[in-house]
């Protein structure tokens, strides 16, 4: 695609989830395709630009992938980019399985691949790419910038800083690292961060377009496809048309029956649909293939919303578990827990937590994941000046309005209402938690 939709344009000006899928499922299975085809038995040339000839690559699990690499080093142990791929195909299987421990085996994949070259751009992406995925951000920054030193014509490198950026909140910069992995190379993994710059500055119709471009760049079936498809139908979620986005979950899945995340936002739309007990059984079949904490806490809360309190504290024991998981695996999981405690467990924790995080990761959700915790813990005056840092980007996020309504209704009625009722037309189903919340508020504001 050229300049028109390169330029990001729109306005000035990806979640990271949405970056990391996109990039483990095009550059993991671009540098693994050799291990994956029985037919192909050594890595197919790169271009300066980065490309290759695997650009196109079949839906496979990266198990057997792993295998064959793993038997490859034995053959040979002194392949530096065997390592390098080995990483890669972990990552991978991380998103099949939910296995954190798998991060640390990437680890040591990487480590050992640049412990034969150090100046292996592979092994430095997969660094990157690991980091992010740990939510180190300044780490990944620093693997993206010394990849890019060796080689500044791979685009994936752009990716790494541009996403580790926006989690920074270094919004001006990762727009134009951004433009520079557009410009560099414009694919399924550029296209996506495109449209998730422009979903942070609040132009949606743009980030549809630029995903919807990214899934008409990929492979037909491939995973990096499913999940730009599967965007989209979250793009139209979050925006309350529920038509358009059953639709998009639909498409995806009658590619792959059992594409997890399309599973999860048709569970979203059947709960937004009333229809719960659709929703209880996808996100129970879900969670006994990949058990994410977020679909943990959306079916946790999915049964408080039916008045089930015992299964609901069922699933948040799970989070926990799961997330203690993630710590073992030296994953930086502070502002996701501090969202959680904050709505479902110790409030004065999940206070700390915001407060690391926030250090940490200075972003607009950091400053919400912190406003918000401070208003759990019944510190409205700092959640107050919080709060508008993130609003700041003009971001149609409904719970960010939420929760400023919220925090509002403190100090200003009015405010208050205006932020609720806009979270309300952004998005009316945007949580089976919240929303009642979100109308009773507006009923006491209004007097009605």
């Amino acid at each position: 695609m050229q300049a028109p939709l390169a330029r990001i344009g729109r306005r000035p000006f990806v979640t990271t989830l949405a970056a990391a899928l996109i990039f483990f499922a095009v550059v993991g299975y671009r540098l693994a395709q050799p291990y994956l085809s029985a037919s192909r038995d050594t890595a197919s040339p790169v271009g300066a630009d980065g490309s290759s000839a695997l650009d196109t690559f079949a839906p496979a699990s990266a198990k057997d992938a792993i295998e064959r690499t793993q038997a490859r080093i034995k053959a040979n142990p002194n392949d530096q980019n065997a390592y390098a791929t080995l990483g890669l195909l972990m990552l991978q299987r991380v998103r099949e399985t939910a296995d954190p421990n798998l991060y640390i085996q990437a680890d040591q994949a990487f480590h050992e691949a640049l412990r034969r070259d150090p100046q292996s751009v592979d092994a430095l992406i997969g660094m990157g790419s690991l980091s992010l995925s740990r939510h180190e951000f300044a780490e990944a920054v620093t693997w993206g910038e010394k990849a890019r030193a060796l080689n500044p014509y791979r685009a994936a490198i752009y990716g790494i800083i541009g996403d580790a950026q926006v989690e920074l909140g270094r919004y001006e910069d990762a727009t134009q690292t951004i433009q520079k992995m557009v410009d560099t190379r414009p694919d399924i993994a550029s296209y996506s961060r495109v449209s998730y710059v422009r979903e942070l500055h609040g132009d949606v119709p743009g980030a549809i377009d630029a995903m919807q471009h990214a899934t008409r760049a990929g492979a037909p079936g491939a995973e990096a496809t499913l999940w730009s498809q599967t965007y989209v139908g979250n793009l139209s979620f979050n925006r309350g048309d529920l038509k358009r986005a059953e639709q998009d979950y639909s498409e995806v899945l009658a590619q792959q029956p059992a594409y997890p995340y399309a599973q999860a936002g048709m569970a979203r739309v059947r709960a937004a649909q009333g229809r719960p007990d659709e929703a209880v059984a996808l996100y129970q079949s879900l969670l006994d293939r990949l058990p994410l904490p977020q679909f943990a806490i959306e079916l946790g809360e999915l049964y408080e919303s039916l008045g089930q309190p015992a299964k609901a504290k069922a699933q948040f024991d799970l989070v926990r578990a799961i997330q203690q998981l993630n710590v073992s695996a030296q994953m930086n999981i502070d502002m996701e827990m501090a969202l959680f405690e904050a709505d479902h467990g110790d409030t004065a924790k999940g206070l700390t937590l915001a407060r690391a995080a926030y250090a940490k990761r200075p972003s607009i959700h950091g400053a919400d994941a912190l406003a918000w915790a401070l208003y759990r813990a019944g510190q409205f005056n700092e959640a107050r000046t919080i709060s508008q840092a993130a609003l700041k980007l003009g971001t149609q996020d409904a719970t960010l309005h939420f929760h400023a309504g919220m925090i509002a209704a403190h100090f200003d009625p009015a405010t208050a209402q205006a932020e609720l009722q806009k979270a309300l037309d952004i998005n009316p189903y945007f949580s089976v938690r919240n929303v009642p919340v979100a109308h009773s508020t507006l009923r006491q504001l209004t007097g009605s």
